[in-house]
Protein backbone atom coordinates (compact mmCIF):
# COMPACT_ATOMS: atom_id res chain seq x y z
CA UNK A 1 0.00 0.00 0.00
CA UNK A 2 1.63 3.33 -1.05
CA UNK A 3 2.06 5.99 1.59
CA UNK A 4 -0.53 8.78 1.50
CA UNK A 5 0.43 11.94 -0.28
CA UNK A 6 1.34 14.89 1.89
CA UNK A 7 -1.52 17.34 2.14
CA UNK A 8 -1.60 20.37 -0.13
CA UNK A 9 -4.02 23.29 -0.36
CA UNK A 10 -7.28 22.85 -2.22
CA UNK A 11 -8.39 25.42 -4.78
CA UNK A 12 -11.14 27.58 -3.26
CA UNK A 13 -14.30 28.32 -5.25
CA UNK A 14 -13.36 31.99 -5.65
CA UNK A 15 -10.12 31.07 -7.44
CA UNK A 16 -11.93 28.58 -9.69
CA UNK A 17 -14.49 31.28 -10.54
CA UNK A 18 -11.70 33.69 -11.49
CA UNK A 19 -10.10 31.05 -13.71
CA UNK A 20 -13.45 30.21 -15.31
CA UNK A 21 -13.90 33.89 -16.11
CA UNK A 22 -10.64 33.89 -18.09
CA UNK A 23 -11.83 31.10 -20.37
CA UNK A 24 -15.42 32.36 -20.56
CA UNK A 25 -14.17 35.76 -21.70
CA UNK A 26 -12.02 34.19 -24.43
CA UNK A 27 -15.12 32.54 -25.87
CA UNK A 28 -17.29 35.65 -25.43
CA UNK A 29 -14.66 37.71 -27.26
CA UNK A 30 -14.57 35.14 -30.09
CA UNK A 31 -10.94 34.18 -29.45
CA UNK A 32 -12.02 30.52 -29.65
CA UNK A 33 -15.23 28.71 -30.48
CA UNK A 34 -14.94 26.52 -27.40
CA UNK A 35 -12.56 25.38 -24.68
CA UNK A 36 -12.41 22.83 -21.89
CA UNK A 37 -9.91 23.18 -19.06
CA UNK A 38 -8.77 21.61 -15.81
CA UNK A 39 -6.51 22.36 -12.85
CA UNK A 40 -4.20 19.38 -12.33
CA UNK A 41 -3.51 18.14 -8.80
CA UNK A 42 0.09 18.32 -7.66
CA UNK A 43 2.44 16.11 -5.66
CA UNK A 44 0.51 16.73 -2.47
CA UNK A 45 -2.96 15.98 -3.87
CA UNK A 46 -4.87 12.73 -4.09
CA UNK A 47 -7.15 14.22 -6.76
CA UNK A 48 -6.01 14.21 -10.36
CA UNK A 49 -8.18 17.25 -11.12
CA UNK A 50 -8.72 20.05 -8.59
CA UNK A 51 -11.24 21.92 -10.69
CA UNK A 52 -12.49 22.10 -14.25
CA UNK A 53 -14.71 24.04 -16.55
CA UNK A 54 -15.69 24.64 -20.14
CA UNK A 55 -17.09 27.35 -22.37
CA UNK A 56 -18.44 27.56 -25.88
CA UNK A 57 -19.60 24.80 -28.20
CA UNK A 58 -18.22 21.70 -29.88
CA UNK A 59 -19.21 22.90 -33.32
CA UNK A 60 -20.40 26.20 -34.78
CA UNK A 61 -22.05 26.72 -38.12
CA UNK A 62 -22.66 30.27 -39.23
CA UNK A 63 -21.82 31.48 -35.75
CA UNK A 64 -24.43 29.29 -34.01
CA UNK A 65 -24.22 25.85 -32.39
CA UNK A 66 -24.49 23.18 -35.08
CA UNK A 67 -27.50 20.91 -34.99
CA UNK A 68 -26.94 17.75 -32.96
CA UNK A 69 -23.86 19.02 -31.11
CA UNK A 70 -23.61 20.14 -27.53
CA UNK A 71 -21.58 22.56 -25.44
CA UNK A 72 -17.96 21.91 -24.53
CA UNK A 73 -17.70 19.94 -21.29
CA UNK A 74 -15.34 17.82 -19.24
CA UNK A 75 -15.93 14.75 -21.44
CA UNK A 76 -15.19 16.61 -24.68
CA UNK A 77 -12.55 14.95 -26.87
CA UNK A 78 -10.24 17.33 -28.71
CA UNK A 79 -6.99 17.31 -30.66
CA UNK A 80 -3.98 17.72 -28.41
CA UNK A 81 -1.77 18.27 -31.47
CA UNK A 82 1.93 18.72 -30.63
CA UNK A 83 1.43 17.65 -27.04
CA UNK A 84 1.63 14.23 -28.79
CA UNK A 85 5.39 14.75 -29.02
CA UNK A 86 5.76 13.93 -25.33
CA UNK A 87 4.29 10.46 -25.96
CA UNK A 88 6.62 9.88 -28.91
CA UNK A 89 9.63 11.00 -26.86
CA UNK A 90 8.61 8.79 -23.92
CA UNK A 91 8.41 5.79 -26.25
CA UNK A 92 11.91 6.47 -27.62
CA UNK A 93 13.26 6.58 -24.08
CA UNK A 94 11.49 3.34 -23.17
CA UNK A 95 13.11 1.64 -26.16
CA UNK A 96 16.44 3.14 -25.12
CA UNK A 97 15.99 1.81 -21.58
CA UNK A 98 15.46 -1.67 -23.04
CA UNK A 99 18.70 -1.41 -25.02
CA UNK A 100 16.95 -1.46 -28.39
CA UNK A 101 18.42 1.86 -29.53
CA UNK A 102 20.84 4.56 -28.39
CA UNK A 103 19.99 8.24 -28.41
CA UNK A 104 23.28 9.01 -30.14
CA UNK A 105 22.53 6.66 -33.03
CA UNK A 106 22.37 8.42 -36.42
CA UNK A 107 18.84 8.45 -37.76
CA UNK A 108 19.66 6.25 -40.76
CA UNK A 109 20.76 3.45 -38.41
CA UNK A 110 17.06 2.87 -37.84
CA UNK A 111 15.39 4.55 -40.83
CA UNK A 112 17.51 3.58 -43.86
CA UNK A 113 15.67 5.89 -46.24
CA UNK A 114 16.96 8.85 -44.18
CA UNK A 115 20.52 8.20 -45.40
CA UNK A 116 21.50 11.09 -47.64
CA UNK A 117 18.40 13.13 -46.75
CA UNK A 118 20.36 15.82 -44.86
CA UNK A 119 22.50 18.59 -46.30
CA UNK A 120 25.78 17.89 -44.52
CA UNK A 121 29.15 19.60 -44.70
CA UNK A 122 32.11 17.38 -45.54
CA UNK A 123 33.05 16.93 -41.88
CA UNK A 124 29.49 16.92 -40.49
CA UNK A 125 27.77 13.88 -39.06
CA UNK A 126 24.17 12.88 -39.72
CA UNK A 127 21.70 14.04 -37.04
CA UNK A 128 21.22 11.68 -34.12
CA UNK A 129 18.02 10.62 -32.37
CA UNK A 130 18.99 12.92 -29.50
CA UNK A 131 19.25 15.91 -31.83
CA UNK A 132 15.88 15.12 -33.38
CA UNK A 133 14.33 14.80 -29.90
CA UNK A 134 15.72 18.19 -28.82
CA UNK A 135 14.90 20.13 -32.03
CA UNK A 136 18.58 20.64 -32.75
CA UNK A 137 18.98 18.64 -35.97
CA UNK A 138 18.99 21.87 -38.01
CA UNK A 139 15.76 21.20 -39.93
CA UNK A 140 13.48 24.04 -41.00
CA UNK A 141 10.57 25.12 -38.78
CA UNK A 142 7.60 23.57 -40.56
CA UNK A 143 4.41 24.28 -38.64
CA UNK A 144 2.14 25.43 -41.52
CA UNK A 145 3.42 22.76 -43.91
CA UNK A 146 3.83 19.97 -41.36
CA UNK A 147 0.33 20.49 -40.00
CA UNK A 148 -1.05 19.39 -43.37
CA UNK A 149 1.07 16.23 -43.71
CA UNK A 150 -0.54 14.02 -41.04
CA UNK A 151 -1.90 11.47 -43.51
CA UNK A 152 1.42 11.03 -45.37
CA UNK A 153 2.18 7.33 -45.85
CA UNK A 154 5.52 5.65 -45.17
CA UNK A 155 6.09 5.38 -48.91
CA UNK A 156 5.38 9.06 -49.47
CA UNK A 157 7.61 9.98 -46.54
CA UNK A 158 10.44 7.84 -47.96
CA UNK A 159 10.07 9.70 -51.26
CA UNK A 160 10.22 13.03 -49.40
CA UNK A 161 13.44 11.96 -47.71
CA UNK A 162 14.95 10.81 -51.01
CA UNK A 163 14.24 14.30 -52.34
CA UNK A 164 16.33 15.73 -49.48
CA UNK A 165 15.67 18.03 -46.54
CA UNK A 166 16.81 21.63 -46.15
CA UNK A 167 18.46 23.11 -43.08
CA UNK A 168 18.74 26.41 -41.23
CA UNK A 169 21.75 25.61 -39.08
CA UNK A 170 24.30 22.87 -38.75
CA UNK A 171 23.19 19.85 -36.78
CA UNK A 172 23.67 20.23 -33.05
CA UNK A 173 24.35 23.98 -33.14
CA UNK A 174 20.97 25.58 -32.41
CA UNK A 175 17.23 25.25 -31.84
CA UNK A 176 14.62 25.14 -34.57
CA UNK A 177 11.16 23.68 -33.95
CA UNK A 178 10.68 20.78 -36.36
CA UNK A 179 7.66 18.53 -36.86
CA UNK A 180 9.58 16.51 -39.42
CA UNK A 181 12.04 15.58 -36.67
CA UNK A 182 9.24 13.85 -34.75
CA UNK A 183 7.86 12.22 -37.90
CA UNK A 184 11.32 10.67 -38.27
CA UNK A 185 11.23 9.53 -34.64
CA UNK A 186 7.86 7.91 -35.25
CA UNK A 187 9.47 5.96 -38.09
CA UNK A 188 12.25 4.91 -35.70
CA UNK A 189 9.60 3.42 -33.40
CA UNK A 190 8.07 1.60 -36.40
CA UNK A 191 11.37 0.10 -37.46
CA UNK A 192 12.70 -0.83 -34.02
CA UNK A 193 9.46 -2.51 -32.94
CA UNK A 194 8.59 -4.00 -36.31
CA UNK A 195 5.14 -2.46 -36.00
CA UNK A 196 3.55 0.95 -35.85
CA UNK A 197 4.27 3.91 -33.53
CA UNK A 198 0.55 4.35 -32.79
CA UNK A 199 0.13 0.78 -31.59
CA UNK A 200 3.36 1.02 -29.58
CA UNK A 201 2.33 4.24 -27.81
CA UNK A 202 -1.10 2.75 -27.11
CA UNK A 203 0.44 -0.45 -25.69
CA UNK A 204 3.10 1.28 -23.62
CA UNK A 205 1.25 4.30 -22.25
CA UNK A 206 -2.41 4.75 -23.18
CA UNK A 207 -3.56 1.36 -21.91
CA UNK A 208 -1.35 1.01 -18.80
CA UNK A 209 -2.20 4.53 -17.60
CA UNK A 210 -5.89 4.12 -18.27
CA UNK A 211 -6.08 6.88 -20.89
CA UNK A 212 -9.25 5.38 -22.30
CA UNK A 213 -10.52 8.53 -24.02
CA UNK A 214 -7.24 9.07 -25.90
CA UNK A 215 -6.66 7.78 -29.44
CA UNK A 216 -5.45 8.44 -32.94
CA UNK A 217 -8.58 8.44 -35.11
CA UNK A 218 -12.35 8.58 -35.19
CA UNK A 219 -12.35 4.78 -34.87
CA UNK A 220 -10.54 4.95 -31.50
CA UNK A 221 -12.32 7.82 -29.77
CA UNK A 222 -15.85 8.65 -28.68
CA UNK A 223 -16.99 10.75 -31.61
CA UNK A 224 -20.21 11.60 -29.78
CA UNK A 225 -18.06 13.84 -27.59
CA UNK A 226 -15.68 15.04 -30.32
CA UNK A 227 -15.07 18.77 -30.64
CA UNK A 228 -15.03 19.84 -34.26
CA UNK A 229 -12.03 21.94 -35.22
CA UNK A 230 -12.54 25.41 -36.67
CA UNK A 231 -10.44 27.69 -38.82
CA UNK A 232 -10.53 31.45 -38.31
CA UNK A 233 -12.04 33.33 -41.21
CA UNK A 234 -11.48 37.05 -41.80
CA UNK A 235 -14.34 38.17 -39.57
CA UNK A 236 -14.51 39.19 -35.91
CA UNK A 237 -17.82 37.79 -34.70
CA UNK A 238 -18.83 34.15 -34.08
CA UNK A 239 -19.22 33.55 -37.83
CA UNK A 240 -15.42 33.58 -38.10
CA UNK A 241 -15.34 29.95 -36.90
CA UNK A 242 -15.61 27.60 -39.87
CA UNK A 243 -15.48 23.80 -39.34
CA UNK A 244 -12.53 21.93 -40.84
CA UNK A 245 -12.44 18.21 -41.74
CA UNK A 246 -10.26 15.70 -39.90
CA UNK A 247 -7.16 14.15 -41.46
CA UNK A 248 -6.39 10.46 -41.33
CA UNK A 249 -3.42 9.36 -39.21
CA UNK A 250 -0.16 8.74 -41.05
CA UNK A 251 3.57 9.26 -40.56
CA UNK A 252 3.25 12.83 -39.29
CA UNK A 253 0.80 11.76 -36.60
CA UNK A 254 3.84 11.00 -34.41
CA UNK A 255 4.25 14.74 -33.99
CA UNK A 256 0.61 15.77 -33.47
CA UNK A 257 -1.91 13.00 -34.04
CA UNK A 258 -3.53 12.29 -30.67
CA UNK A 259 -7.03 13.18 -29.48
CA UNK A 260 -7.73 13.34 -25.74
CA UNK A 261 -9.69 14.88 -22.87
CA UNK A 262 -8.61 17.13 -20.01
CA UNK A 263 -8.89 14.20 -17.58
CA UNK A 264 -6.63 11.95 -19.63
CA UNK A 265 -4.09 14.73 -20.14
CA UNK A 266 -4.18 15.45 -16.40
CA UNK A 267 -3.32 11.80 -15.71
CA UNK A 268 -0.46 11.93 -18.24
CA UNK A 269 0.88 15.13 -16.68
CA UNK A 270 0.75 13.62 -13.18
CA UNK A 271 2.64 10.57 -14.40
CA UNK A 272 5.39 12.75 -15.87
CA UNK A 273 5.44 15.26 -13.02
CA UNK A 274 5.72 12.54 -10.35
CA UNK A 275 9.35 12.04 -11.40
CA UNK A 276 10.15 15.27 -9.54
CA UNK A 277 8.07 14.57 -6.44
CA UNK A 278 10.03 15.09 -3.23
CA UNK A 279 8.71 11.94 -1.55
CA UNK A 280 9.67 8.55 -2.93
CA UNK A 281 6.11 7.30 -2.35
CA UNK A 282 4.86 9.87 -4.85
CA UNK A 283 7.29 8.80 -7.59
CA UNK A 284 4.95 6.00 -8.49
CA UNK A 285 6.13 3.18 -10.70
CA UNK A 286 4.76 3.08 -14.21
CA UNK A 287 5.49 2.32 -17.84
CA UNK A 288 8.58 4.57 -17.95
CA UNK A 289 11.37 4.73 -15.40
CA UNK A 290 11.43 7.72 -13.06
CA UNK A 291 14.93 8.66 -14.24
CA UNK A 292 13.81 8.69 -17.88
CA UNK A 293 10.75 10.82 -17.10
CA UNK A 294 13.01 13.22 -15.25
CA UNK A 295 15.38 13.21 -18.25
CA UNK A 296 12.52 14.30 -20.53
CA UNK A 297 12.03 17.38 -18.35
CA UNK A 298 15.58 18.75 -18.46
CA UNK A 299 16.65 21.65 -20.65
CA UNK A 300 18.71 19.88 -23.32
CA UNK A 301 18.70 22.65 -25.95
CA UNK A 302 18.45 26.34 -25.17
CA UNK A 303 15.75 28.20 -27.08
CA UNK A 304 16.89 31.82 -27.60
CA UNK A 305 14.30 34.46 -26.77
CA UNK A 306 14.09 38.12 -27.70
CA UNK A 307 15.39 40.53 -25.10
CA UNK A 308 12.97 42.70 -23.18
CA UNK A 309 12.45 46.13 -24.77
CA UNK A 310 14.58 49.08 -23.83
CA UNK A 311 12.95 51.74 -21.65
CA UNK A 312 11.21 54.02 -24.22
CA UNK A 313 11.78 57.01 -21.94
CA UNK A 314 15.53 56.42 -21.91
CA UNK A 315 16.70 54.96 -25.25
CA UNK A 316 20.32 55.17 -24.10
CA UNK A 317 19.74 52.31 -21.67
CA UNK A 318 20.32 48.70 -22.62
CA UNK A 319 17.67 45.99 -22.37
CA UNK A 320 17.01 44.83 -18.79
CA UNK A 321 17.48 41.24 -19.97
CA UNK A 322 15.04 38.39 -20.53
CA UNK A 323 11.76 37.48 -18.88
CA UNK A 324 12.72 33.79 -18.59
CA UNK A 325 15.09 31.04 -19.62
CA UNK A 326 13.53 28.66 -22.14
CA UNK A 327 14.63 25.45 -23.78
CA UNK A 328 13.56 22.09 -25.13
CA UNK A 329 13.84 18.78 -23.36
CA UNK A 330 12.64 15.53 -24.90
CA UNK A 331 9.17 16.29 -26.26
CA UNK A 332 8.65 18.96 -23.59
CA UNK A 333 9.46 22.64 -23.07
CA UNK A 334 11.36 23.70 -19.93
CA UNK A 335 11.15 27.30 -18.71
CA UNK A 336 12.42 29.15 -15.65
CA UNK A 337 10.43 32.26 -14.68
CA UNK A 338 11.49 34.73 -11.97
CA UNK A 339 8.05 34.51 -10.32
CA UNK A 340 7.05 30.88 -10.85
CA UNK A 341 10.35 29.06 -10.89
CA UNK A 342 10.57 26.11 -13.28
CA UNK A 343 7.56 25.02 -15.31
CA UNK A 344 7.27 22.20 -17.84
CA UNK A 345 4.88 22.45 -20.75
CA UNK A 346 3.98 21.80 -24.34
CA UNK A 347 1.53 23.56 -26.59
CA UNK A 348 -0.39 22.14 -29.50
CA UNK A 349 -1.54 23.93 -32.62
CA UNK A 350 -3.23 22.20 -35.52
CA UNK A 351 -5.75 23.02 -38.24
CA UNK A 352 -8.84 23.69 -36.16
CA UNK A 353 -7.36 23.21 -32.68
CA UNK A 354 -5.18 24.78 -29.99
CA UNK A 355 -4.05 23.17 -26.73
CA UNK A 356 -1.63 23.54 -23.85
CA UNK A 357 -0.47 21.55 -20.83
CA UNK A 358 1.77 23.07 -18.17
CA UNK A 359 2.87 22.16 -14.68
CA UNK A 360 4.95 23.67 -11.91
CA UNK A 361 7.96 21.44 -11.29
CA UNK A 362 8.24 21.87 -7.51
CA UNK A 363 4.57 21.44 -6.64
CA UNK A 364 3.35 19.39 -9.61
CA UNK A 365 0.26 21.61 -9.91
CA UNK A 366 -0.71 22.25 -13.51
CA UNK A 367 -3.27 23.43 -16.04
CA UNK A 368 -4.53 21.88 -19.26
CA UNK A 369 -6.68 23.63 -21.85
CA UNK A 370 -8.08 22.11 -25.05
CA UNK A 371 -9.73 24.44 -27.56
CA UNK A 372 -11.39 23.76 -30.89
CA UNK A 373 -10.18 26.63 -33.03
CA UNK A 374 -6.85 27.37 -34.65
CA UNK A 375 -4.62 29.83 -32.80
CA UNK A 376 -6.83 29.61 -29.71
CA UNK A 377 -5.03 31.35 -26.82
CA UNK A 378 -4.70 28.13 -24.79
CA UNK A 379 -1.12 28.95 -23.77
CA UNK A 380 -1.87 32.49 -22.62
CA UNK A 381 -5.00 31.46 -20.72
CA UNK A 382 -3.28 28.53 -19.00
CA UNK A 383 -0.33 30.63 -17.87
CA UNK A 384 -2.72 33.30 -16.58
CA UNK A 385 -4.56 30.59 -14.66
CA UNK A 386 -1.30 29.23 -13.20
CA UNK A 387 -0.27 32.69 -12.00
CA UNK A 388 -3.73 33.31 -10.61
CA UNK A 389 -3.38 30.13 -8.55
CA UNK A 390 -0.01 31.32 -7.30
CA UNK A 391 -1.49 34.67 -6.19
CA UNK A 392 -4.79 33.49 -4.74
CA UNK A 393 -3.95 30.12 -3.18
CA UNK A 394 -0.98 30.53 -0.82
CA UNK A 395 1.22 27.46 -0.66
CA UNK A 396 -0.30 25.76 -3.71
CA UNK A 397 2.63 26.45 -6.04
CA UNK A 398 5.18 26.16 -3.28
CA UNK A 399 8.83 26.46 -4.28
CA UNK A 400 10.67 23.47 -2.88
CA UNK A 401 13.80 24.28 -0.89
CA UNK A 402 16.77 21.92 -1.24
CA UNK A 403 17.48 19.52 1.61
CA UNK A 404 20.95 19.06 3.06
CA UNK A 405 22.43 15.57 2.98
CA UNK A 406 22.78 13.90 6.41
CA UNK A 407 26.56 14.06 6.04
CA UNK A 408 26.34 17.82 5.39
CA UNK A 409 24.29 18.35 8.54
CA UNK A 410 26.79 16.35 10.55
CA UNK A 411 29.62 18.44 9.10
CA UNK A 412 27.64 21.58 9.95
CA UNK A 413 27.61 20.59 13.62
CA UNK A 414 31.37 20.04 13.49
CA UNK A 415 31.99 23.34 11.68
CA UNK A 416 30.04 25.30 14.30
CA UNK A 417 31.95 23.50 17.05
CA UNK A 418 35.27 24.44 15.45
CA UNK A 419 34.21 28.08 15.02
CA UNK A 420 33.35 28.23 18.73
CA UNK A 421 36.31 26.33 20.16
CA UNK A 422 38.94 26.11 17.44
CA UNK A 423 39.91 22.58 18.50
CA UNK A 424 42.41 20.86 16.22
CA UNK A 425 40.80 17.49 16.84
CA UNK A 426 37.59 18.71 15.18
CA UNK A 427 39.49 20.17 12.25
CA UNK A 428 41.58 17.03 11.88
CA UNK A 429 38.40 14.96 11.64
CA UNK A 430 36.41 17.20 9.31
CA UNK A 431 38.76 19.40 7.24
CA UNK A 432 39.53 18.01 3.78
CA UNK A 433 43.20 18.01 2.76
CA UNK A 434 42.85 21.27 0.79
CA UNK A 435 41.58 23.32 3.73
CA UNK A 436 44.88 24.04 5.54
CA UNK A 437 46.66 24.43 2.20
CA UNK A 438 44.15 27.07 1.10
CA UNK A 439 43.93 28.98 4.39
CA UNK A 440 46.04 27.95 7.43
CA UNK A 441 44.02 27.48 10.61
CA UNK A 442 45.48 30.52 12.45
CA UNK A 443 44.56 32.75 9.52
CA UNK A 444 41.11 31.19 9.38
CA UNK A 445 40.63 32.19 13.04
CA UNK A 446 41.83 35.74 12.32
CA UNK A 447 39.36 36.06 9.46
CA UNK A 448 36.55 34.96 11.76
CA UNK A 449 37.57 37.50 14.43
CA UNK A 450 37.78 40.31 11.87
CA UNK A 451 34.33 39.48 10.52
CA UNK A 452 32.87 39.48 14.05
CA UNK A 453 34.39 42.92 14.76
CA UNK A 454 33.14 44.31 11.45
CA UNK A 455 29.63 43.14 12.28
CA UNK A 456 29.77 44.50 15.83
CA UNK A 457 29.36 41.02 17.30
CA UNK A 458 31.25 39.03 19.89
CA UNK A 459 32.19 35.38 19.71
CA UNK A 460 29.36 34.42 22.06
CA UNK A 461 26.87 34.58 19.18
CA UNK A 462 28.54 31.55 17.60
CA UNK A 463 27.52 29.32 20.48
CA UNK A 464 23.85 30.07 19.75
CA UNK A 465 23.98 28.91 16.14
CA UNK A 466 22.37 25.60 15.17
CA UNK A 467 22.43 23.54 11.99
CA UNK A 468 18.63 23.83 11.79
CA UNK A 469 19.01 27.61 11.40
CA UNK A 470 21.18 27.33 8.30
CA UNK A 471 19.95 28.21 4.84
CA UNK A 472 20.32 25.10 2.70
CA UNK A 473 21.85 26.09 -0.62
CA UNK A 474 22.24 22.50 -1.85
CA UNK A 475 22.70 19.01 -0.48
CA UNK A 476 26.34 19.93 0.07
CA UNK A 477 26.24 23.64 1.01
CA UNK A 478 24.96 25.49 4.11
CA UNK A 479 24.88 29.19 5.00
CA UNK A 480 24.25 31.12 8.22
CA UNK A 481 23.66 34.88 8.23
CA UNK A 482 23.81 36.65 11.62
CA UNK A 483 22.56 40.27 11.71
CA UNK A 484 25.12 42.75 12.99
CA UNK A 485 24.55 45.19 15.81
CA UNK A 486 23.86 48.85 15.21
CA UNK A 487 22.12 50.81 12.48
CA UNK A 488 23.48 49.95 9.04
CA UNK A 489 25.75 47.28 10.53
CA UNK A 490 27.18 44.53 8.38
CA UNK A 491 26.01 40.95 8.95
CA UNK A 492 28.19 37.96 9.64
CA UNK A 493 27.98 35.22 7.01
CA UNK A 494 29.27 31.68 7.50
CA UNK A 495 29.20 29.26 4.58
CA UNK A 496 30.43 25.70 4.19
CA UNK A 497 30.78 23.36 1.24
CA UNK A 498 31.43 19.63 1.30
CA UNK A 499 33.88 17.86 -1.00
CA UNK A 500 32.59 15.49 -3.72
CA UNK A 501 33.29 12.17 -2.00
CA UNK A 502 30.55 10.00 -0.51
CA UNK A 503 32.28 10.25 2.87
CA UNK A 504 32.57 14.00 2.32
CA UNK A 505 34.64 16.41 4.40
CA UNK A 506 34.65 20.21 4.48
CA UNK A 507 36.36 21.66 1.42
CA UNK A 508 35.55 25.26 2.40
CA UNK A 509 34.43 27.11 5.53
CA UNK A 510 34.26 30.85 4.90
CA UNK A 511 33.46 33.67 7.33
CA UNK A 512 32.74 37.08 5.79
CA UNK A 513 30.53 40.10 6.29
CA UNK A 514 27.71 41.09 3.97
CA UNK A 515 25.74 44.26 3.27
CA UNK A 516 22.94 44.48 0.78
CA UNK A 517 23.51 40.85 -0.08
CA UNK A 518 27.12 41.39 -1.19
CA UNK A 519 30.01 39.77 0.62
CA UNK A 520 32.84 41.96 1.96
CA UNK A 521 36.31 40.47 2.16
Amino acid sequence: MPAPRRSAPAVPPAALSSIAALFDTAVADHKTSGVTWAIIGGHGHEQEVLGHGAAGHRELTGGAPAEGTGPMDRATVSRIASMTKSFTAATLLALRDEGRLHLDDPISAHVPEAAGAFELAADEREPTLRQLLTMSAGLVTDNPWGDRQEAMTREEFAATLRGGLGHVHRSGTGFEYSNTSYALLGRVIDEVTGGDYRAEIRRRFLEPLGLGATGWSAQEIDTAHLATGHRLADRTDATRFEPVPLDSPGVYGAMAGLFSTVDDVARWVRFLAAADAADAAEREAGPLATASRREMQQLHRHHPLAALPVDPDDPSRTSPGFDRVRGYGFGLVVEHFPDLGEVISHSGGYPGYGSFMVWHRDSGVGVVALANSKYAPATTLSMQALRLLQREVPGLLERRAPEAAPRTREAGEAALAWLVGGEDAVADAWFADNMDLDVPRPERRRRLEAALVAAGLDAAVLADLRVEQAQVLSRARLRWTVPGRGEGALSLRIELLMDPRRGALLQSLDTTTVAGGQAKA
